[in-house]
């Protein structure tokens, strides 16, 4: 692409998600972190070290929440810059001879992520700030270690900064920029045949802040009080325990890396088989299971009880065909940078994978929690297919077309939601006027903003402090107003 046809992407992007950022309404947790945020600056920071010492170590984060979730307006554009960041880098890290493709792909890793890593990720305050704003920062600190390149002081301080800031955001995130620098630092080591001293004093740097965090007297007061039971468990036991929740939240649950993943697969042994019955065997064992789940995994939200076996991640069966998967997959890029001499796809493989592999030992698994892995591997897997994919026009078009229509989608989605949050509130003063016992509160369809409608008692206290509704009103959540479950419309059903 040259280089206004870049800025114009870019820019693009960041409008795109501002505008979609601006018409989504603050839910979940964000109704409670606004009353904290809304005391000032100062109680802010007050409240993110009592955290520490009460309930988390993720003191970075917890400050971020406080803040933004108060001044929404920032956070909007905060959160769209980095979402821009992160496509940036993206695409950086593949360094693509086929431009217009891996910047389509690398969109689409944003915009056809999981609807659910979407709402706890992308719309969520909370979760966007504790689980989606170190991604960029790690993906373009690892590019600058990975292509060493000369920095100078700015860039130094910055990376310092980062080894610092960046594990105070959440805990399996923390473990993963440990390994990064663990596996940069073997890198130079085998290349240079010296220890890079730069690199081991960012090493230590994140270690000593992951352990000022994962030791901190808040975690070890919440463990002592959640997961009683996970958390007795040896680590095997907990590894067992988890395998499904690896499985699931690497594999079943995002199909666009799924699709990104049989292709760079299909492209390697395409590329590399020698032995054509070897390579038949390889692409019926590689890509019939993983196309089934792609076509199954949407279906399973409307029709739950129908092929279940092929996304029943505590299937043995299901479970040590994913295993055998990685493994093969990962041999197929090992393999690739050792004829190319190019390391980067295996790197990112191995930090994406290593991220989830950090969630085996926690107890709390969920869409938000496997984002970086999702990103990670899908950024291998585009190296790979920018590398052998033979490009025509006409894919190139049917992308735009898939772009412009998914964007279109995102449009339509949130502007109802806007309308749906204007009528809402225009009905909790009506109601409060009237001095109603009993509120009417429009639910939200069950993908958008994490936790947007209120359904449980501490959501619920939060909601009624948020809108300043009396604890004595009863909230009683109503669906009349949705369609299609996109489209809202004021006429009852």
């Amino acid at each position: 692409m040259k280089q206004n046809k870049k800025k114009f992407f870019y820019i693009s992007i960041f409008l795109f998600f501002l505008f979609i950022l601006f018409l989504s309404p603050i839910s979940g947790d964000d109704w409670g972190n606004y009353e904290v945020g809304k005391t000032g600056l100062y109680h802010s920071i007050g409240n993110a070290v009592g955290m520490y010492f009460d309930w988390e170590g993720r003191f970075v984060s917890r400050i971020l929440i406080n803040v933004l979730t108060y001044h929404k307006y920032l956070w909007n554009i905060v959160n769209s810059i980095l979402i821009t960041l992160t496509i940036y880098f993206g695409v950086q890290i593949v360094k693509p001879k086929k431009k217009k493709l891996v910047y389509l792909l690398s969109f689409l890793l944003v915009l056809f992520m999981n609807v659910y890593t979407f709402s706890q990720t992308i719309t969520w305050i909370a979760g966007n700030i504790t689980y989606f704003f170190v991604i960029p920062i790690l993906l373009g600190y690892f590019y600058y270690l990975t292509e060493e390149r000369k920095q100078d002081k700015k860039i130094r301080i910055l990376l310092l900064g980062i080894n610092i800031l960046a594990p105070m955001f959440v805990e399996h995130m923390a473990l993963t920029l440990i390994a990064g620098n663990i596996m940069v630092l073997l890198f130079r080591y085998q290349k240079n045949k010296k220890w890079d001293k730069e690199i081991i004093f960012y090493l230590i740097l994140s270690l000593i802040s992951t352990l000022s965090m994962l030791l901190s007297p808040g975690s070890r007061a919440r463990s002592l009080v959640e997961n009683l039971e996970f958390n007795q468990l040896n680590i095997f036991e907990k590894v067992i325990y988890n395998i499904p929740n690896f499985i699931f939240y690497t594999f079943i649950a995002n199909s666009y890396f799924l699709v990104l993943s049989m292709t760079s697969n299909f492209l390697l042994i395409k590329k590399y088989g020698k032995n054509k019955m070897i390579k038949i065997l390889l692409l019926l064992f590689l890509l019939p299971v993983a196309l089934i789940t792609i076509l199954i995994y949407p279906i399973s939200s409307f029709y739950p009880n129908k092929f279940s076996f092929f996304i029943n991640p505590n299937h043995i069966l299901l479970i040590l065909y994913w295993l055998s998967y990685l493994v093969i997959s990962f041999g197929l890029f090992l393999m690739d940078s050792i004829k190319r001499k190019e390391w980067k796809t295996s790197f990112f493989f191995l930090l994406g994978i290593s991220a989830n592999t950090f969630m085996l030992l926690s107890p709390t698994w969920g869409y938000r929690t496997s984002l970086f892995t999702y990103m990670a591997l899908s950024i291998s897997c585009i190296c790979i297919i920018d590398c052998y994919f033979k490009v025509k026009k006409l894919f190139i078009y049917f992308l735009y077309g898939v772009v412009g229509i998914t964007m279109l989608g995102y449009f339509t989605l949130y502007m109802n939601v806007s309308r749906c949050q204007n009528e809402l509130e225009k009905s909790i003063k009506k109601q409060l006027d009237e001095g109603s016992k009993i509120m009417e509160i429009e639910k939200f369809p069950y993908f958008i903003n994490c936790n947007i409608n209120p359904e449980n008692d501490y959501h619920i206290k939060q909601f009624k402090k948020y809108y300043k509704i009396p604890d004595n009103v009863e909230i009683k959540l109503t669906e009349k107003h949705w369609k299609y479950l996109i489209i809202y419309s004021k006429e009852v059903k």
